[in-house]
């Protein structure tokens, strides 16, 4: 029975006395070649005890030793005897710097729009033009929109021109206008404005006029009304209202008039002199050297007077008229207390509240055509077109209108209401050929209601009996 027996310490070193002493060379010798055996060749079976030997040999050298043999047979010694290595130590190195992190994209909600801004209330008509139009609170309201607040002031001489307000349609137009006086000008009902005017830069065919609304010791409020004839439209142009010198009309005495005589075949031009100066023998060189023209009146009798803004006035006969006679004023025919002009410019910007009818309608004439109606509270306008075969340059006669028609406006509840419109007070006509080579006369006629009317309860205009609903 064989017994398992380990030796003792004593018993191993007295084995280790008796090996001979340790020889690396020897041992790497010895290892390599039982390591690298050649394959085929016979292997050498070794007893146990020498195994044994080796290991008790080996256990007790030193670990330096073992290393260094291990080292130099590059690691084959402890593979070969089965010695595990000891985990290497590992050299720390730097760890990676860590990726800078992409920060997390936040998809924002973009914001929600604002909401738009309510449009603007428009102005509330002003008080003394609802008196003056004889307008009510209810029908005040449903003009504002019509209404346009401006408040732009011009000033000359201390004195300023303020303009107001107004109130318009396509082819009407109403001005607030307030003047202010210093204390040394007395805003007298004996004195006045020499010249109103109102201009717009893209409209021909008008007429305006004026009316004091108050008076007071410093100031005086006007409201100028404007009717414009023909197809244009008064919204969206640029109005100009000029106003100039402050005081009174000049009262003539006889030594301020000269009778100028016009003889036939004889045309002469002459100039007077602000100061009353008649000068007969004229040059080209002196009318160059005039002032430029404010005013000029063409007479029936061959004569034209053409008034320059200094006030010299150059006088003109064509002799084709035979033998004609003319009162000339000597003196402007204008005594200013406040010698100065005021202006003022703006875009007129406000909405149409008229109702609209279009189609074709022959009306009054086999060869006249209804095109249009337009009615506001403030005005009406009709569109005719009137076409006949005739010369090139020639327009139709407007006797294919009648010369005194009305209408009829039908209230929502069925009744009507009479409207008398007289054409001729306001119209306007344009000949355009057409595809036939006749001759297609555009005509326009309206006018301004004397009261603005209620255009909430009106569903139709009825027009020599016949029925055009507008909307």
């Amino acid at each position: 029975m064989t017994e398992n027996r380990i030796p003792t310490e004593q018993e191993l070193d007295a084995l280790l006395d008796r090996q001979p002493p340790f020889n690396l060379e020897a041992v790497k010798v010895r290892t390599l070649s039982r390591i690298g055996e050649q394959a085929g060749q016979p292997v050498k079976r070794r007893t146990p005890l020498r195994c044994f030997l080796i290991a008790a040999v080996i256990c007790a050298l030193s670990v330096s030793a073992v290393t260094a043999a291990d080292y130099v047979t590059a690691g084959r010694l402890s593979a070969a005897l089965g010695i595990r290595k000891p985990a290497e130590e590992q050299v720390s190195e730097p760890a990676p710097a860590p990726e800078a992190e992409t920060p997390p994209v936040h998809t924002e909600k973009p914001a929600p729009a604002p909401n738009p801004e309510p449009a603007p209330e428009p102005p509330e008509l002003d008080a003394q033009i609802a008196s003056t139009l004889q307008v009510s609170q209810g029908q005040a309201q449903r003009l504002r929109p019509a209404v346009q607040a401006v408040e732009q002031t011009a000033e000359d001489q201390d004195v300023r021109m303020t303009v107001l307000q107004t109130l318009g349609d396509p082819a009407c137009l109403y001005i607030k206008l307030r003047f202010d006086f210093p204390e040394e000008v007395p805003a007298s009902e004996y004195l006045e404005f020499d010249t109103f005017n109102v201009s717009f830069d893209g409209a021909d065919g008008y007429s305006w006029s004026e009316k004091v609304l108050e008076r007071t010791d410093r100031s005086i409020i006007y409201l100028l009304t404007v009717k414009l004839y023909g197809q244009e439209d008064l919204n969206g142009q640029t109005v100009t209202v000029t106003v100039e010198n402050y005081g009174t009309p000049h009262r003539y005495t006889e030594d301020e008039i000269v009778q100028l005589a016009g003889e036939a075949g004889k045309p002469y031009t002459t100039i007077i002199d602000p100061d009353g100066t008649v000068r007969w023998d004229i040059t080209e060189a002196d009318l160059a050297a005039l002032a430029p023209e404010k005013s000029a009146i063409a007479y029936s009798e061959g004569f034209t007077v053409s008034v320059k803004t200094d006030g010299s006035k150059v006088v003109t006969y064509d002799g084709e008229h035979g033998d004609q006679m003319l009162t000339a004023y000597l003196v402007p025919d204008f005594d200013a207390v406040v010698a100065g002009k005021w202006e003022q410019s703006w875009t007129l910007q406000y909405e149409d509240l008229s109702l609209y009818w279009v189609g074709d309608a022959e009306l009054f004439d086999p060869r006249l055509t209804l095109t249009g109606l337009r009615l506001s509270p403030l005005s009406w306008s009709a569109d005719f077109t009137a076409t006949e075969d005739v010369p090139e340059g020639e327009t139709l006669n407007f006797n294919l209108i009648p010369r005194d028609w009305g209408v009829q406006l039908r209230r929502r509840d069925g009744s009507l209401t009479d409207q008398p419109l007289h054409w001729g007070v306001g119209s306007g006509s344009s000949p355009v050929p057409n595809e036939a080579g006749l001759f297609v006369t555009v005509i326009t006629v309206g006018n301004v209601f004397d009261q603005p009317i209620d255009l909430s309860d009106i569903t139709a205009v009825i027009i020599d009996g016949q029925e055009f609903p507008v909307s």
